[in-house]
């Protein structure tokens, strides 16, 4: 299901533009240069994880959420076939984007519609968010709610769906950008904190992410009986930083290093366990660049 569609002719043209696709013999050796070997992390090496009663064993979904730094034409077109492409490897049940533009939807159809429905948030504008579902994941209902103030048109992209015969609700957001802007992102926070609130019934599954671009003493805390990922999975260092120029030199900010994106979440006791890693960490072999200046974060609940 593809709620923005699109033209057979749109896919060619884009097709045309792009000679390479996400197929992974495509792309075997496209990566190089990863942060094992500088010093970093590599995600398929360790994972961070919590355990707590197990109530429902048949339970798991999987979600990740990455800015893939669509504004940026530096290498752009690479760099989102290298999006595409980890995002088909990895085959999250659920993920997240922020920072998709008009240009970035033919090619993302081309790619991942065969595994994903896509959703995007507000087409209309220069840039918007994008949630991707696996086929097995009933979509309920889906709609963009803008903030009551912001400057950069920001919404939260909400999405009912069933999983398991669990209700899981997902609200996907890129909260205001820049340091200055702080009394804005913190009332969007706020916005979302309402949402999740209004959501929680007690036995519904509820997942808010995305790139927040806060810092701690912005979140401020959390709902009742929700929790942030990284810290229930044991708030490992490795897996700390999602903006992280000091590894990542797609961008120079004076070696900032940042927890902008986040995923909160309130389990209602159908899930136990909690998993939490980082992916997008390798070289474009060609470009020698990374995917995107953020790292994508994937967190597996079960």
């Amino acid at each position: 299901m593809d709620t923005a569609g699109s033209s057979k002719s749109a896919q060619k043209d884009e097709s045309k533009k792009h000679s390479r696709n996400c197929s992974p013999p495509a792309l075997d050796h496209f990566f190089s240069h990863t942060l094992e070997a500088e010093g970093g992390t590599n995600s398929t090496k360790s994972l961070s994880y919590s355990v707590k009663s197990k109530p429902d064993d048949n339970f798991s979904l999987t979600i990740m959420s990455w800015n893939i730094d669509g504004l940026d034409e530096n290498n752009l077109a690479i760099r989102f076939t290298a999006v595409c492409y980890i995002i088909s490897k990895v085959s999250a049940d659920v993920v997240f984007l922020q920072e998709m533009t008009p240009d970035l939807v033919p090619q993302i159809r081309k790619n991942l519609s065969g595994e994903y429905s896509i959703l995007v948030a507000t087409p209309n504008l220069p840039y918007f968010t994008v949630v991707l579902l696996k086929p097995f994941i009933k979509l309920i209902s889906h709609k963009a709610v803008p903030y009551g103030r912001s400057g950069m048109g920001r919404s939260m992209q909400l999405v009912e769906t069933s999983l398991h015969g669990h209700k899981v609700m997902l609200l996907n957001t890129h909260l205001e950008s820049m340091k200055e802007h702080s009394d804005i992102r913190m009332t969007q926070i706020q916005e979302c904190f309402e949402q999740l609130t209004e959501w929680d019934d007690g036995e519904t599954v509820i997942v808010f992410g995305g790139d927040l671009n806060a810092r701690n003493n912005e979140i401020g805390e959390l709902p009742p009986g929700f929790e942030d990922a990284w810290i229930a999975a044991g708030s490992k260092t490795k897996f700390k930083f999602t903006w992280d120029t000091l590894l990542n030199d797609n961008k120079t900010a004076g070696k900032a290093r940042c927890r902008f994106d986040r995923i909160i979440y309130k389990s209602a006791d159908v899930f136990s366990r909690v998993n939490f890693s980082l992916e997008g960490q390798n070289r474009i072999r060609s470009s020698l660049c990374f995917p995107s200046d953020h790292w994508a974060i994937l967190v597996h609940f079960y």
